[in-house]
């Protein structure tokens, strides 16, 4: 997405979160050299007042973007209502981004609200909507489910991915890529490269992001402009990460004729979030599937003991094993282990969290599969050569 930060229209309506918006604005538009348009939409013949404190709030937005190291010029609009003032300066300016705040709720009318929703039907240009979190994020987090690797979901995820790299870049933290749902496709080096490792969750997107997430993080969300896209990632995000900073990026096009449009998206994703009880503490196994990544600059992989010792920070540990796919010179280790947790997600993130502290495993893909007694399906092939734990060879590989 090249030219992504030329001019990025920044609706200004909520002076407390100004300044995160613009800090967002002025990180996605640094590596163009572009701009940042702080808009407000005012009535057509508002009163002078009216006019005025426009102005005056438009002009503190474009000092704040100009403090944060990014040139602005703030605008005001009259226009019969926002939607129309918002296309106007799209249009006016030739804008290549709008980017506007969301309080994180929906309506049993509207997903985002009726700005916003309306603006995804018409807009021409991509829209980056952000849910502010707690506190200021530190990691980038880009979920990449099966079906954004198929045809037709590609396009979402290029935006996605060009502003995860571009906010990422200013994060304290290295990006983490969390892929969901079956591991058929490949996902793409461009996508992998945006982190340092990349976590597989087979589930749910929305129940992976929940075991991952901290309210330190920023949740990049690739989304279709449809309904079933728009359902699949707000709401359901939002709930599963309730403090964290959340950007749903939606690419350009009309909500599809076969959609019922955004009020029956809107329907579903406006249920109330589920309430969960503490549950008592249990015994979760969880399978890992680490593909290692192969020595660098002179420096050997973690090895097969190293994964081990890793999952014990987080529970006890057993069925250690390597391989060596047919055509993969990167070793592949699965291990077993026990973790004691009061949910399954609870239990996975405790997992994760320790691999993902671990620096050995920097550039290494890593499955986590809740081990229900089924046998993986993720097993060698017969031609890969196999370790025991004991690191002598298999005579059998396991199935």
């Amino acid at each position: 997405m090249e030219q992504l930060g030329r001019t990025i229209v920044v609706p200004v309506v909520n002076p407390a979160s100004v300044r995160p918006l613009l800090l967002c604005a002025a990180r996605i538009a640094a590596p163009d050299g572009g701009t940042v348009i702080p808009l407000t939409v005012v009535p057509i013949g508002a009163d002078a007042d009216v006019r005025a404190h426009a102005w005056g709030g438009v002009a503190d937005a474009e000092a704040t973007a100009r403090e944060l190291g990014v040139a602005a010029r703030g605008i005001v609009i009259e226009a019969r209502d926002p939607v129309d003032g918002t296309l106007h300066a799209v249009r006016e300016h030739d804008a290549s981004l709008v980017l506007m705040g969301w309080r994180g709720r929906s309506s049993t009318s509207n997903v985002f609200g009726e700005l916003i929703d309306s603006l995804i039907g018409r807009s021409s240009v991509p829209l980056a909507i952000i849910r502010l979190g707690a506190v200021p994020y530190r990691r980038a987090v880009l979920p990449v489910h099966a079906d954004h690797l198929l045809p037709g979901g590609d396009r979402g995820l290029s935006l996605a991915a060009e502003l995860t790299r571009r906010l990422g870049a200013a994060a304290p933290e290295p990006t983490t890529v969390l892929r969901t749902g079956p591991s058929e496709v490949a996902v793409p080096i461009a996508i992998s490269s945006l982190g340092d490792r990349v976590h597989h969750d087979p589930r749910r997107t929305d129940r992976a992001v929940g075991a991952l997430a901290r309210p330190s993080d920023l949740v990049v969300a690739a989304v279709a402009p449809t309904a079933s896209g728009l359902r699949s990632a707000t709401t359901h995000l939002a709930w599963a990460a309730p403090d964290a900073t959340l950007l749903v990026a939606v690419d350009v096009g009309p909500v599809h004729e076969s959609e019922s449009g955004l009020a029956e998206a809107a329907s579903a994703a406006a249920t109330p979030a589920p309430t969960r009880r503490a549950g008592e503490a249990r015994q979760v196994r969880i399978v890992v599937t680490a593909r290692l990544p192969e020595a660098h600059d002179g420096v050997a992989g973690p090895t097969p003991d190293d994964l081990d010792r890793v999952l014990r920070i987080a529970g006890a540990t057993e069925h250690l094993m390597a391989w060596w796919p047919a055509g993969d010179t990167r070793p592949h280790v699965r291990a077993t282990v026990t973790v004691t947790a009061t949910s399954v997600n609870a239990a996975i993130s405790a997992v994760m969290v320790a691999v993902h502290e671990a620096p050995d495993f920097r550039g290494a893909e890593i499955t986590y599969d809740v081990d229900r007694g089924r046998p993986k399906a993720t097993t060698p092939a017969r031609e890969d050569v196999v370790l025991d734990v004991d690191g002598e060879v298999a005579a059998t590989p396991p199935r």
